[in-house]
């Protein structure tokens, strides 16, 4: 190849000029000149032994409801305003309630209305709080305080202490505050969580949300906002959107004649109409729309005064695979903001994702899952991440209660207020002080999520656990005054550290975030059905323990993916009685192989543990992020000298390695290459000169 120009990456404009025809004329220039650097890179293939290669990959629409596709909702929220503009005229504080059936909107109306500019500014302080059919003040007192100043509250506090918080931060301010989705029929509850709620300035309000004209009664709420459902032409409109998009060659007259007689059978509520149109949108024969128009479900939706028949329409056109995987999601609370990494995750632990296509991963099918639930509106209030893809989403309560309903006695959600658990689930999602209740199941999920402290006896007791996944906690043994400070081999009574995780011998994957006191991990290599293992964030992690003797044929026998990442002390493993002060370590003990890893993903690595891709001569994906020129340097000394490394490796993707000049010399050496992805590589400029060697790529 020849200089500089051809093995450049362009550069990204970013910068806009205020002038439209001077940028217009600027954008063609970068234009033309990326397209040139495009054609020299198609000459120079043959040079790099480069082949063309054409992939038709059809992509599903993805439809996220956005504020643009609210409709017929203007006027209403409209009179929300200005009913919140109204003066108060005995007291501070007053109240405002919409009430409508499930489905109709109004959780998406307080929306509107909170996130308006025109409220944001007529309030100092704002709060928003999901309160669901449990309507416990303290918990309701803790959801307002960590609203209103964006941080987590001490669970150990006392009632008194939030009624101060919550005084300290609201005396003499103007607020508002919305109470979504409330049950509570009892005014004795309603009264004692209103006297903390009347030291807002004059002029502060409180929205509520609920189904039940009983519940604004109790809130002394005599004539609340009925909401009503979308007028027709509103509703077909609505329907038209979600299932054609801009796709209007479809729409035949006869077909939007079935459409708009199906859009009235929804009776103007939006959750329906978006639930049908998700599922309108895979039918192309006329047969198939009338089959909806004249199914069964809709007598059963006149009958029970519900829409929950049709939304379990949706539910019966998924595969049996989706199903399995709608039905899991019970597990969360309502209002959960569940993340869609740790979703699929934990589909994975229960097999519950099977490819069908060669070189499919598991995480493609997961993705793909979500989506279609999306599409469907089984999930809604999708968000997305810096990189503008899916990071959570949320479940509407009626499709929550439609999960609950065909998880039957599968899946169970244990709280504080729990006294047993009941029959015995597959799954179990648990509150902390619920924790002891697990001791008698048979198998289980278990996801952690609070900074408390963490039996590693009661963990153990877990016999049948699947999936094991902690955030942001101390682990340590609270039977004992001073327990597993780091968990180091500081042993106390009759506690044996080897022990902590090798009782869990059906675990398939464990997932560690954030927690504090991983300073060595116990061994985990005889654990026979572990999948996946992934540490993150573990700041204070140096090893991993194993155990004597090494038997080839036990040492991680069932790992297929190992993923690790800011864990910048991480050094290797090592032998459990070592003494941690001895130079003459055993991390540095060639380890056999890892039989059946086929991914493995670096996130930030600093210390890259040498010998663990030594061992990794079944890998086929690997993916590496955040790391520096530095980095590459410091890790790749055992990659140069091996011209046979990682015999089985296809892929190999570089991401976000933003101050990365130049791929490293040693993916030359790597026979079975087929695959280069490079993402957000900024300042990458240089491919190597022994490309030409990777014939298959």
């Amino acid at each position: 190849m020849e200089e500089a120009p051809k093995n450049k990456v362009a550069q990204v404009l970013h910068s806009l000029t205020p002038n439209r025809i001077a940028f217009r004329r600027k954008m063609a220039h970068e234009i033309e000149k990326i397209q040139k650097k495009f054609n020299d890179v198609v000459k120079d293939m043959s040079g790099l032994n480069l082949k063309p290669h054409i992939v038709v990959v059809e992509k599903r629409k993805l439809v996220l409801v956005l504020e643009s596709d609210i409709l017929g909702r203007e006027d209403d929220k409209k009179e929300i305003i200005n009913l919140l503009r109204q003066p108060n005229r005995n007291q501070n504080v007053s109240l405002v309630a919409i009430v409508g059936i499930g489905g109709l909107g109004k959780t998406t109306l307080a929306q509107l209305v909170y996130n308006d500019g025109e409220v944001q500014n007529l309030f100092e302080k704002h709060m928003w709080v999901c309160v669901s059919e449990t309507f416990e003040v303290k918990t309701i007192l803790k959801k307002m305080l960590e609203s209103l100043i964006k941080n987590k509250i001490d669970d150990t506090l006392s009632l008194d202490n939030l009624q101060n918080m919550f005084r300290d931060n609201l005396t003499g301010k103007r607020y508002l505050l919305v109470l979504d989705d409330i049950w509570n029929e009892s005014y004795e509850k309603w009264a004692q969580l209103r006297t903390y709620l009347m030291c807002g300035a004059q002029g502060s309000k409180i929205l509520a949300t609920t189904r039940s004209t009983l519940v604004a009664r109790t809130m002394g709420i005599s004539v609340p906002y009925v909401l009503n459902g979308l007028i027709p032409e509103e509703s077909w409109s609505l329907l038209k959107k979600i299932t054609f998009g801009n796709d209007t060659k479809r729409v035949n007259n006869t077909i939007e004649s079935i459409c708009k007689k199906i859009a009235v059978k929804c009776r103007g509520v939006p959750l329906s109409i978006r639930s049908l149109g998700g599922i309108l949108q895979s039918k192309s024969e006329e047969r198939e729309w009338i089959d909806v128009l004249q199914g069964d479900f809709w007598k059963l939706c006149e009958d029970k005064d519900s829409i929950l028949p049709v939304l379990k329409l949706s539910y019966q056109n998924l595969s049996p695979q989706q199903r399995q995987c709608f039905a899991y999601c019970s597990l969360y609370p309502k209002d959960w903001v569940i993340r869609k990494d740790s979703l699929i995750q934990m589909w994975m632990a229960q097999g519950y994702l099977e490819c069908s296509i060669e070189d499919q991963f598991m995480e493609d099918v997961g993705n793909q899952f979500v989506n279609i639930f999306l599409m469907k509106s089984l999930f809604q209030d999708a968000k997305m991440n810096q990189y503008g893809e899916i990071d959570n989403f949320k479940m509407h309560d009626l499709m929550h209660d439609l999960a609950t309903q065909v998880a039957g006695s599968d899946c169970c959600y244990l709280d504080n207020k729990e006294i047993r658990c009941i029959g015995r689930p597959l799954h179990v999602s648990v509150e902390f002080e619920a924790f002891c209740l697990l001791e008698s199941l048979d198998a289980m999920s278990c996801t952690l999520s609070e900074e408390d402290v963490l039996s590693t006896k009661d963990v153990s007791k877990l016999f049948n656990l699947r999936h094991l996944e902690l955030h942001g906690w101390i682990c340590r043994d609270k039977t004992q005054s001073v327990g597993f400070g780091k968990l180091s081999l500081q042993q106390h009574g009759a506690m044996i550290f080897s022990k902590w995780l090798s009782p869990l011998t059906n675990i398939t994957e464990i997932y560690l975030n954030s927690c504090r006191g991983f300073e060595y991990l116990p061994p985990l290599e005889r654990l026979p059905f572990l999948k996946s293992l992934e540490l993150a964030s573990l700041n204070e992690l140096k090893y991993i323990y194993y155990e004597e003797p090494i038997l080839k044929e036990s040492f991680f026998p069932s790992l297929e993916s190992l993923q690790f990442g800011g864990c910048k002390e991480l050094r290797g493993w090592r032998k459990m009685g070592d003494d941690f002060d001895d130079i003459n370590s055993s991390y540095q003990i060639i380890l056999p192989q890892f039989p059946c890893l086929s991914k493995l993903t670096i996130i930030g690595a600093k210390n890259f543990p040498q010998n663990w891709l030594q061992t990794s001569t079944s890998l086929e994906n690997l993916d590496i992020t955040y790391l520096s020129n530095q980095d590459f340097q410091e890790n790749e000394m055992w990659l140069k000298a091996d011209l046979n490394c990682l015999p089985s490796l296809q892929k190999i993707r570089f991401g976000y390695c933003c101050h990365l000049n130049a791929l490293p010399d040693w993916i030359c050496n790597i026979s079975s290459l087929q695959h280069i992805e490079i993402t957000c590589c900024i300042e990458l400029a240089l491919l190597p000169e022994g490309m030409s060697r990777l014939t298959k790529l």
